[in-house]
């Protein structure tokens, strides 16, 4: 017999004629049961739990929860212990394998207000994304309660782990519609087709012929790429739309790439990957709401139809070992009394080249534009942007930190301090930089393709030099 905690199961083998649902409650060992659970979801085990006392059982075993934990890679030894791991794993959700769509697991960390008529964000959760694309059509509105936070972020999985070439089919499009009877009965499937269709595949789990070639063939095949980042995409219609949007509480973003494209032209209120911006005076309910802020580190930014990243209005964004580039307007903006950014180790290049569109965005913006607020740079690669690396224009409320960073090949000037003798002016500090019309910048992030960039960089030195021989 193997189980423990009052759940003896025999160890008698698989038989063909046995039903699966039959043979795990009566022959498989708790521990592989466990296992299975991982990969069909908290809906399933649900489902389950309410199938008979011995599912009911199982699912209200801590251990359960903790293998499911494990096997799911949301917890690894080294991390803190949780006091309960079934709220650990609820409030973990991962996606696609507890979740179809990133808008489902944000879901989790709603509640029903103190009427009782809408949903609030009222726990703090942990959405881990499975490296690949994971497409949204609306912007991720955070708008948490108290000390809530939303932290969003690529799972870390074993070295060994390959990601399936079908990924970016595993990742629906977010729709937050109910789907109809006809459509649910059409997706049904087995519990074995379930549980496959959900697993992350290891090197083990390939066939030698799909990772090594015939020896009649002259070269063997590569493995399968190993995907590192998971990439949020957003595809809308509607105008003006970010990715993410946070108007009070805090989100976390930690090694994902953002991809954005919206149409319009209003790079002040949602044209822009990431916007942080709080709630106008008669838009803020009674309760008192924490400041809006946004916290990334490791992520990829990118808009082909706006801004980068927006903070205005007295938002706070903290920008570490991050990638801002590409960008059809400014990559970094900070405007309104009361904003704050912080940005370290940070590359923020060829930003401001504008879009094809007809009446888009026209070329000419900066790197990083600091209109009011304050901002701290230190070691940052600020190159090739259409404008300039850096802009702080307000003379009496742009405050600037800028140290150890290299800002060389912008378009018309490097760097702009505020205007001599303001206020500003005598606040902002700019110490050990790297001032250059030309030149070669170091990278700082890690995430941008170094051999790339110096290629790209010679191209343009060319260019130049073509130019003022002509």
């Amino acid at each position: 017999v193997v189980g423990g905690g009052g759940l003896g199961v025999s160890s008698r083998g698989w038989n063909a004629n046995d039903n699966v649902l039959h043979w795990m409650e009566q022959s498989c060992p708790l521990e592989i049961v466990s296992k299975i659970l991982a990969c069909c979801g908290p809906k399933m085990a649900l489902k389950l739990s309410k199938t008979s006392r011995f599912w009911s059982q199982v699912m209200k075993d801590e251990t359960t929860w903790r293998t499911m934990c494990e096997d799911l890679y949301k917890w690894k030894e080294g991390d803190t212990v949780p006091h309960s791991w079934r709220d650990y794993y609820h409030y973990s959700p991962c996606v696609p394998i507890d979740h179809s769509t990133l808008a489902g697991a944000l879901k989790v960390a709603c509640a029903l207000d103190a009427t009782g008529t809408s949903l609030e964000q009222r726990h703090c959760v942990r959405v881990l994304l499975r490296p690949g694309k994971h497409f949204v059509k609306e912007a991720i509105s955070i708008q948490s309660i108290g000390r809530t936070g939303i932290s969003i972020e690529t799972m870390e999985l074993p070295q060994d782990t390959l990601t399936p070439p079908d990924v970016q089919q595993d990742v629906a499009p977010m729709d937050d519609k109910e789907p109809t009877r006809k459509a649910l009965k059409k997706r049904a499937a087995t519990l074995r087709k379930r549980l496959s269709c959900r697993s992350i595949r290891t090197m083990d789990d390939f066939d030698l012929d799909e990772l090594v070639i015939t020896e009649s063939e002259e070269e063997p095949l590569a493995a399968p790429p190993r995907l590192v980042r998971a990439s949020i995409v957003l595809k809308t219609r509607r105008h003006n739309e970010p990715i993410v949007r946070v108007r009070h509480g805090t989100i976390r973003l930690t090694n994902v790439a953002l991809v954005h494209n919206s149409v319009g032209l209003d790079i002040w209120n949602g044209n822009s990957a990431i916007q942080i911006q709080p709630l106008r005076a008669d838009e803020r309910p009674s309760t008192i709401l924490n400041r809006p802020a946004a916290f990334l580190d490791r992520v990829d930014v990118t808009s082909k139809s706006g801004r980068g990243i927006v903070n205005i209005d007295g938002g706070y964004t903290s920008i570490k070992n991050c990638y801002v580039h590409d960008c059809a307007a400014t990559g970094i903006y900070v405007g309104g009394p009361g904003s704050d950014a912080v940005i370290d180790r940070t590359d923020v290049v060829r930003n401001g080249g504008g879009n094809r569109h007809r009446r888009g965005i026209a070329r000419g913006h900066s790197g990083i534009y600091l209109e009011q607020g304050t901002a701290r740079v230190r070691d940052c690669n600020i190159s090739r942007n259409s404008l300039s690396g850096i802009s702080a224009v307000s003379a009496s409320n742009a405050i600037l930190s800028l140290e150890a960073s290299d800002l060389v090949a912008n378009g018309t000037v490097q760097l702009e301090m505020p205007p001599t003798g303001s206020v500003s002016r005598r606040r902002s500090l700019a110490r050990n930089n790297i001032v250059a019309v030309r030149g070669m910048p170091r990278s700082r992030s890690g995430l941008a393709d170094e051999e790339e960039e110096e290629e790209e960089g010679r191209e343009e030195q060319q260019q130049e030099e073509e130019a003022r021989g002509v």
